[in-house]
């Protein structure tokens, strides 16, 4: 049996090749490829994460540091006094000592959907006052 070192220095050539520029492209695509600001953190530990809706109605997701802080009673309530991870915001977290308890539902409050339903109330009270359901185009 002869063996035919060409052919197999050339398939196995051929294949590392292939192995190489597959490695280049999959690191030249990555969505970090060529971003130097990447920063690397070391995960914060003992963090809650939060849904809060602002007065605005806008709803955020705050960062609560678990590490210290303080709990007391206060009539009804347990209240938790902790820290924002983010800015270091105190931010308090109250519980009823007894019995059960649910949280209020907030109301979404987004400008663009109150302008939206007020235009429509327009066009309703528009298309009322001509005694029309529908809109005609003039040409």
């Amino acid at each position: 049996m002869k063996i035919n070192w060409y052919s197999g220095l050339k398939k196995s050539t051929i294949g590392l090749l292939l192995f190489y520029i597959g490695l280049v492209f999959s690191q030249a695509t990555s969505p970090d490829a060529g971003s130097s600001d990447c920063v690397c953190e070391e995960p914060m530990k003992n963090v809650w994460y939060k849904l809060s809706t602002g007065e605005d109605g806008i709803q955020r997701t705050i960062k609560l540091d678990m590490q210290k802080g303080k709990s007391y009673s206060e009539g009804p309530y347990y209240v938790l006094e902790l820290k924002d991870a983010e800015n270091g915001d105190i931010i308090f977290v109250a519980f009823p000592t007894f019995g059960p308890w649910e949280s209020e539902i907030p109301k979404d409050k987004d400008p663009f959907l109150d302008a939206l339903d007020k235009e429509f109330k327009n066009l309703e009270e528009y298309l009322k006052s001509r005694d029309s359901q529908e809109i005609k185009k003039k040409y």
